[in-house]
């Protein structure tokens, strides 16, 4: 619609200058530099609005104070967004969807992409389930971890793709705790949110965020529904394959430690551990 009403007005514009070129044509008075003065002035506009029409196609996302996407809701645009990543995991809700080619172009071929299947246990120890769905792609407003091998780095996005206004959760219960996963289309603060700081990015291992750290938009926070805090493990296992599969029998038979992505450690902490191929949860 804007598109169309800038031609309009450029063109509109075009023919009172021609028109008026035409009048000096015909009263005899044709003056060659005022004639070219004239189109040069109508090119320069056509341009500018040509210009305008095509910036106006991208729809920008803010990655920390949130943009409202409802005008743009099921639409198909050319969408722009810069968001910064740590090294590990981080937390990732866009307001659209992202192809596996697009995911891995954008983040890597070496990153991967989960989604909270589950919860059990107590505040003492809440472990959290989550599956590799990377091959699914991202779909928007649905929060997921985002696991990143490059340094640490404000990523470029730009994609068409469709806008979806809202916000999905995914909410589990076990022993009386309600744990819901949210997406933040906003800046996001209070007394029980739980979020992943930049120094736990290696474990994905969520906190208590507080009220004057706040969650940024496009990323996403746990709140939990019960009287205590609570103290998360995360569980990653991917599809066909888990941590404990990718450790060769012998490494399994020695004293050796492995986090929970099969990555050996110097020893044993807190959160989920691999030791001779069983997983050890240290709270």
């Amino acid at each position: 619609m804007h598109f169309s009403m800038k031609i309009f007005g450029c063109v509109k514009t075009f023919l009172y200058f021609c028109h008026g070129i035409q009048s000096t044509i015909n009263n005899n008075n044709l003056n060659i530099n005022y004639m070219m003065k004239k189109f040069t002035l109508a090119a320069v506009l056509l341009s500018m609005s040509l210009f305008a029409s095509a910036q106006s196609k991208y729809v920008t996302i803010s990655s920390i104070n949130g943009t409202n996407v409802e005008q743009y809701d099921g639409q198909v645009a050319d969408v722009k967004m810069n968001r910064y990543m740590f090294t590990g995991w981080n937390t990732v809700s866009f307001p659209f969807d992202l192809s596996t080619d697009k995911i891995n172009e954008f983040f890597g071929n070496d990153c991967r992409l989960e989604i909270l299947t589950g919860i059990s246990g107590d505040s003492n120890a809440m472990n959290l389930y989550f599956e590799d769905v990377k091959s699914e792609g991202i779909k928007a407003n649905t929060p997921y971890i985002l696991y990143f091998t490059g340094e640490p780095q404000n990523v470029r996005i730009i994609a068409e793709s469709t806008i979806k206004a809202g916000q999905s959760k995914l909410t589990f219960s076990s022993n009386g705790y309600t744990v819901t996963l949210n997406g933040a289309d906003k800046i996001m603060s209070g007394d029980n949110i739980y979020g992943i700081f930049a120094k736990d990015n290696a474990d994905s291992k969520f906190a208590k965020i507080g009220e004057a750290t706040g969650c940024y938009a496009t990323r996403c926070y746990i709140t939990v529904d019960g009287d205590k805090d609570v103290n998360f493990i995360p569980v990653h296992n991917a599809k066909n394959t888990t941590a404990i599969d990718k450790i060769s029998a012998e490494d399994k038979a020695n004293d050796k430690v492995y986090d929970i992505n099969g990555i050996q450690k110097k020893s044993v902490s807190k959160g989920i551990n691999i030791v001779k191929g069983k997983k050890i949860a240290v709270k």
